[in-house]
């Protein structure tokens, strides 16, 4: 990898990280933001990609949840608990996504990067 800054004015490690800061919300930024390095572009769809999928996991989990009240009530819990789990292991995820996307080494989400590759 260079030294060239990237179209945002960033370093690539820098944007390649901050493009997992916010989740699937800065992968989309800085995909759409970043028109020319890869390295960039390839981290901000994965992050898109992977968070992405996490996000609408929790959001279905957390809405089986509720709906769950009305028609099963012991499923409440698991679907609750599979929430949390789904979440804490995207912030176990986003630690070391955003770490590796710091120093450089390659890092490939599985499903994620082949969904990123096709972004990019």
């Amino acid at each position: 990898m260079n030294d060239v800054l990237s179209s945002t004015g960033l370093s690539p490690r820098l944007a390649a990280s901050l493009a997992y800061a916010g989740w699937w919300i800065t992968g989309i930024l800085f995909w759409l933001l970043e028109l020319r390095d890869g390295y960039v572009r390839f981290h901000a769809a994965q992050s898109l990609a992977a968070f992405g999928l996490l996000a609408a996991m929790i959001a279905a989990f957390s809405a089986l949840a509720v709906l769950s009240l009305s028609f099963l009530p012991g499923a409440f819990g698991p679907f609750v608990w599979a929430a949390i789990l789904t979440w804490g292991g995207g912030v176990i995820l986003w630690a070391v996504s955003m770490w590796k996307a710091a120093t450089g080494r390659p890092w490939r989400i599985p499903i994620a990067a082949e969904l990123a590759d096709r972004l990019v």
